[in-house]
């Protein structure tokens, strides 16, 4: 027997920034006309190199900068020219700013006490957030006494014992070695996704943004280049800046030789690419070709065909133990990666440097960009 289908739940936007540019000194525009909208409960990231503007525009979110123009609405409120201690909104910074000589149960309580919260409500609130953060047993530690990870979930638990409509999160996990801050990233989205708060994350690592977020806006020169969900944006770049920053990428560039409804012909100076799609073009277009490392097939053997597919010597290779990353020189110089997962130990028909290597893809691994 058929179940009907649940409906789906209408997101309602909290957050809206309509046209916000900041000029500093006259001339910079450290943020250029942006427009976004940040739905209730999401994980909205802000991606982008130094100095793309990600760190001005949440600075303009929580009230230490004044926009030049533009304004900004927080579930419907405008409080563009709110000062910080009016806004609900609390903002995690990446050195954390713990007191050193509060315990984690006085740190967590300290903006609760500025707000002249009832003491008994105070303690309730403190148990609940270190209940939270699963740091209980470390109510009376002093923050040097903690690990790195521990003194970011204090950070944390401080920011959301306020409860707070707004979390903003500037590089939260800067501050944490590779292995610490892959553990964290899972354990802060939990934490975020059991409170319910809607979180605005400014980071420049790609791989933290694609982990935390649900939405992810691409920053570059104080303006977005594109929003969208981190498969969106991973697998199907607007530009080629977007598929540059994100992630390795293969680039070939070329011209449109044959343009159909269902499939498109194009020819580059070491291969022909055939996508089973159409695209916006025309004959003749140039256009660049973007394809991921990981969407590459190696083989010393000629694929069938004549199309997708390209030919090239190993000159270097980098082994990460379940995968390894090889650089293929081409008979034009270019060099492009594969990534090949290591799924056997037997090294007899291993591709090493040197070799003569065929790259093949598919037609729908290839993603089409004007230049």
């Amino acid at each position: 027997m058929a179940t009907e289908p649940k409906p789906n739940k209408v997101k309602t936007d909290l957050l809206r920034v309509e046209g916000v540019t900041k000029i500093f000194d006259g001339v910079i525009k450290a943020v250029d006309d942006v427009s976004l909208t940040v739905a209730q409960g999401e994980i909205f990231a802000l991606l982008g190199g130094s100095g793309c503007g990600k760190s001005t525009l949440l600075r303009l979110l929580a009230g230490f900068e004044v926009p030049t123009k533009g304004r900004i609405f927080l579930a419907g409120q405008d409080i563009t020219d709110l000062p910080p201690y009016q806004r609900p909104i609390n903002m995690m910074f990446q050195s954390y700013a713990l007191f050193p000589h509060l315990t984690v149960w006085q740190n967590i309580a300290f903006g609760l006490q500025r707000d002249h919260m009832p003491k008994a409500q105070i303690a309730e609130r403190v148990e609940s957030m270190l209940k939270l953060i699963q740091l209980t047993s470390f109510a009376q530690r002093k923050p040097h006494q903690l690990s790195g990870g521990q003194q970011q979930r204090v950070a944390l638990a401080r920011s959301l014992a306020k409860q707070p409509k707004l979390l903003l999160l500037d590089e939260p996990l800067g501050a944490l070695d590779k292995k610490l801050r892959e553990k964290t990233q899972v354990e802060l989205v939990g934490i975020i996704e059991e409170v319910g708060v809607t979180c605005v994350l400014v980071t420049h690592d790609q791989e933290e943004a694609m982990t935390m977020a649900s939405t992810i806006a691409v920053m570059h020169e104080g303006t977005i280049l594109q929003t969208g969900t981190p498969d969106e944006v991973y697998e199907r770049p607007n530009s080629r800046q977007v598929a540059e920053f994100i992630g390795d990428v293969n680039i070939f560039e070329g011209q449109i030789e044959t343009y159909a409804a269902d499939h498109v012909r194009i020819r580059s100076e070491v291969c022909v690419h055939y996508l089973m799609h159409g695209i916006s073009g025309h004959v003749g277009l140039s256009v660049v070709v973007a394809v991921r490392p990981e969407k590459i097939v190696l083989s010393k053997k000629r694929p069938a065909g004549e199309v997708n597919w390209c030919v090239g010597e190993v000159v270097a290779l980098v082994y990460f133990g379940d995968h390894t990353i090889y650089h293929i020189q081409l008979a034009n110089a270019q060099v492009i990666k594969a990534q090949q997962m290591n799924r056997t130990t037997d090294l007899a028909e291993a591709i090493t440097s040197g070799d003569r290597v065929y790259a093949s893809w598919s037609g729908l691994a290839l993603v089409v960009l004007v230049q």
